[in-house]
């Protein structure tokens, strides 16, 4: 039985420095996430001094047609875009509109922008049309600390670029510990924004999607961890399960395409299978 626990410490102890070195790899590429070097250098209105990132999405479609998605976001407007069923689980209420609401086509500076119902610390403070559209939180001297830019940059006749842009005047560690669930959403609402964008229906299947195959290499790493534990040569396990640890990296925090999760999710099944069906 020590023996077991000998295991189960080390595997859980490799697998923590597993997710904190392999979150320092990929941190750089999600706080850029989707850019080009001009879109992390450009200046946006708002820019605050501190810590910043900027992500990037291409959408079919012209500033004029995604312009309308971006002035109802927020909460009891359009939503965030995200994922709802996760927000509403702290009670945030996000209720992610599907068409373009005329009520919300008309945003004034000074309008609240609004994290939950009764939780709107933040003003709109630029509006461009079809080119920015952001707001500010501030503290309580009324300094900015916080700004989040959207920003519309056309590619060609047909084709724009979506830029969202965050920047803080706040200390590091606070927002270090913003950035990771920040990214989860905000990926997503990248995505989705393209999605209504190009004309594409809003479907309940992706999110299902997503979900199973996160659960599903959550499920391989924790079943190759019972077996790194309970087998004499548990090194193949053990790969197995780091694996398993990476892959949710990827699909946690650099939102892949649909295709490659299902690759992903596919080559751990496949590896836990062979090295299940062994002799122990």
């Amino acid at each position: 039985m020590q023996k077991k626990i000998n295991r189960l410490l080390k595997g859980a102890g490799i697998a923590l420095l597993f997710v904190v070195m392999g979150y320092i790899v990929i941190r750089p590429w999600h706080l850029t996430w989707g850019t080009a070097a001009e879109d992390r250098q450009r200046i946006m209105p708002g820019d605050l001094a501190g810590a910043r990132w900027t992500r990037s999405i291409l959408i079919a479609a012209t500033p004029e047609q995604i312009w309308p998605w971006l002035v109802q976001w927020g909460q009891g407007r359009g939503g965030w875009y995200s994922y709802d069923w996760l927000e509403n689980l702290f009670g945030f209420d996000i209720h992610s509109s599907e068409q373009i609401l005329a009520e919300h086509q008309n945003p004034q500076i000074g309008d609240p922008i609004c994290m939950a119902a009764n939780a709107c610390a933040s003003l709109i403070s630029v509006i461009e049309d079809n080119q920015w559209f952001g707001w500010q939180s501030k503290d309580e001297t009324g300094k900015p600390v916080w700004t989040f830019m959207l920003g519309l940059i056309p590619v060609d006749a047909a084709h724009t670029r979506l830029i969202v842009r965050e920047s803080f005047d706040l200390p590091p560690f606070i927002t270090t510990l913003i950035e990771i669930p920040d990214v989860v959403m905000e990926l997503k609402s990248l995505n989705t924004v393209k999605d209504r964008a190009e004309g594409r229906p809003a479907s309940g299947f992706s999110t299902v999607y997503e979900i199973v195959v996160w659960l599903t290499a959550l499920a391989i790493g924790l079943a190759a961890g019972v077996l790194f534990v309970n087998r004499d040569d548990g090194m193949k396990p053990l790969a197995v399960g780091l694996a398993a640890v990476l892959v949710l990296l990827v699909f946690t925090f650099l939102f892949p395409p649909y295709w490659l999760r299902g690759v992903l999710a596919a080559g751990l099944i496949a590896g836990f299978y062979l090295v299940w069906r062994e002799k122990r």
